[in-house]
C-alpha cells in the first residue's frame, strides 16, 4: 500500500477530470475514512493520506474547503485500509466542452503523464481483482503544468474528444469512448502494463491536429500516438502482439453486466 502517493493520486485524477473539459480546478471537499487511529499503523496510513492529499491540493493551487471524518471503521476482519474521497469543483467561461465520446476521422493521442513512470500496475483495479503486487505510479514532477495544458487542449477547435485515464487503464477509457465512432488502437508494452495501468494525470485527446497538441505539452509531459478514430463503433485494440476486438454493443452489454452485479 501506498497511501500517500495514492492520495495524491486522488487529486491529480479530479483535477485532471475537470482538465479535460477545459475547466480550471476551483476547490474541494473532502471526506477521510480509516479505521482506529489509537493503533500506531492505522494512525501512520491516516496520516500520509492527510498529508498527500494536502501536499497536491497546495501543488495544484486548490484549497480543501470542507469536508468530514469517519474514523473507527474495524471489523473482526481489522481496519478498513485509508480511504480518502475528494469532490473538486473547477470553472470555465462559457458552455462548450469537448465529448467524452469519440468522434468520426481524429487521431488519438495520450497526454500528460510522468516522463520516467514505467507502466506501474501498483494501485490499479486488475491487482485488486485478480491479486498481485506492484510499485504504484509515479505522479508529473509538475502536475499543475500537466492539468493547465490539458485544460487549454481541450479548449482547441481541433479538439474533437477527452477523456482522462483513471479506473481500468487505458484499455477501459477508450473502451467507455466507444459509441457511433470507434476506434483503432495499438499500445506498445505488454499487455497488461499497457492497457490497465492507472498512472494517473493522462488523458486521451482525439484532435485533428496533433502538432498543436504537442506544442501545448512541450516541456511539460510526454505525448504518444496511439491510433485513430474509425466510423464503425468498435475498438480495435492491440497491445503487446495480442489482438482484440469489442463492437460498441458488446462494450454495453458488458457494462450492464456490472450494473447487474451491484443491484
Amino acid at each position: 500500500a501506498a497511501p500517500y502517493e495514492g492520495a495524491r493520486a486522488v487529486a491529480l485524477e479530479n483535477a485532471t477530470n475537470l482538465a479535460a473539459v477545459g475547466a480550471d480546478p476551483l476547490a474541494a471537499v473532502d471526506c477521510l475514512n480509516g479505521g482506529n487511529p489509537e493503533k500506531p499503523e492505522v494512525y501512520g496510513g491516516f496520516r500520509a493520506v492527510v498529508d498527500g492529499l494536502a501536499d497536491m491540493c497546495r501543488e495544484l493551487g486548490v484549497p480543501v474547503v470542507g469536508g468530514n471524518v469517519s474514523l473507527y471503521n474495524d471489523s473482526p476482519s481489522g481496519p478498513i485500509p485509508p480511504t480518502p474521497t475528494l469532490a473538486m469543483a473547477g470553472t470555465k467561461p462559457g458552455f462548450e466542452a469537448p465529448s467524452s465520446a469519440l468522434k468520426e476521422k481524429g487521431r488519438l493521442l495520450v497526454v500528460g503523464g510522468a516522463e520516467a513512470n514505467a507502466r506501474r500496475l501498483g494501485g490499479s483495479q486488475l491487482l485488486a481483482e485478480f491479486g498481485g503486487a506492484d510499485r504504484f505510479p509515479t505522479v508529473p514532477d509538475d502536475a499543475g503544468a500537466v492539468v493547465d495544458a490539458v485544460a487549454d487542449v481541450a479548449d482547441f477547435n481541433s479538439t474533437r474528444a477527452t477523456h482522462d485515464v483513471s479506473h481500468g487503464g487505458l484499455a477501459v477509457t477508450l473502451a467507455e469512448m466507444i459509441g457511433e465512432a470507434g476506434a483503432d488502437v495499438t499500445l506498445p508494452g505488454s499487455e497488461l502494463e499497457a492497457a490497465f495501468s492507472e498512472s494517473v494525470g493522462r488523458v486521451v485527446v482525439e484532435t485533428t491536429d496533433p502538432e498543436a497538441v504537442r506544442e501545448r505539452f512541450e516541456g511539460v509531459a510526454p505525448v504518444e500516438r496511439i491510433g485513430e478514430a474509425t466510423d464503425d463503433g468498435r475498438l480495435a485494440l492491440t497491445v503487446g502482439g495480442t489482438d482484440l476486438e469489442y463492437t460498441a454493443d458488446a462494450i454495453a452489454d458488458l457494462r450492464d453486466t456490472v450494473g447487474a452485479t451491484l443491484e
